[in-house]
């Protein structure tokens, strides 16, 4: 039940103006599932109640365990349609693909995909454990991108051009996690790794940055490295 109403809240608790807080864990070992979704008008309920209702006690002996919902409140970079992130954790790669051969599950697969506008997942992994209070009045930096083997020492070049102000405190450019591709091709939307963060300096911080000179001088050398990109500024949504 915990599982359910913790779903449920991506449509529900969104209306109040007090500040929410969640501790959330990516985990060293586990399998990462990210999930990028538009909900069809008037399906909310079908997806969120009935749905998620049926199948999550199918998917937790499968140790199936949701991590993190956000909405995505700015596209950055790209016209990806997905108005929510989620982030799901799964005991292993076996596991997720055991889980998508249950019976049970495929007899609920017609109830989700009729309910969806749009749905991309993929699967990622972590380097090490991290544990990170989010807010849900902050802004978080979603960036999913495919990298260029040939140009990808251009990417560290990048960041050690620009963190130094990225990181200033009116930008504020805080990382969270490092998302790399899992190798696994089994889903539909496959970025080499997803670097997500927070912009302590708010929702204009990524404007200032691309003001500055250490961006402007610089970002040739993130487009070579990661040609095609996916970015999104996103919103906590806490119960």
């Amino acid at each position: 039940m915990k599982n359910i109403v913790f779903i449920s809240a991506l449509f529900l608790a969104t209306t109040g103006f007090a500040q929410k807080k969640q501790r959330i864990t990516f985990t060293e070992g586990k399998l990462i599932e990210v999930a990028l979704l538009s909900v069809k008008d008037g399906k909310e309920n079908q997806f969120f109640q009935e749905y998620f209702s049926q199948v999550m006690p199918v998917a937790t002996p499968y140790g199936a365990k949701p991590i993190a919902s956000f909405a995505t409140t700015r596209k950055v970079i790209g016209d990806n349609p997905a108005a929510v992130v989620v982030f799901f954790e799964w005991a292993s790669l076996e596991d997720k693909r055991k889980f998508e051969r249950n019976p049970e599950f495929l007899k609920l697969r017609n109830i989700r995909d009729n309910a969806l506008n749009y749905l991309a997942q993929g699967y990622f992994q972590v380097d090490e454990t991290k544990t990170v209070e989010i807010q849900d009045d902050k802004v978080y930096d979603f960036a999913a991108l495919w990298i260029d083997p040939s140009n990808a020492p251009k990417l560290q070049q990048y960041f050690g051009a620009v963190m130094p102000e990225a990181t200033k405190p009116a930008i504020g450019y805080a990382p969270i996690a490092t998302l790399n591709s899992a190798g696994a091709k089994d889903q539909n939307w496959h970025p080499s790794v997803i670097a997500f963060a927070e912009w302590k300096g708010g929702a204009e911080a990524v404007d200032k940055l691309e003001k500055t000179s250490a961006f402007k001088d610089n970002v040739h050398l993130r487009e070579a490295a990661a040609p095609y990109k996916e970015v999104f500024h996103l919103k906590p949504l806490i119960q």
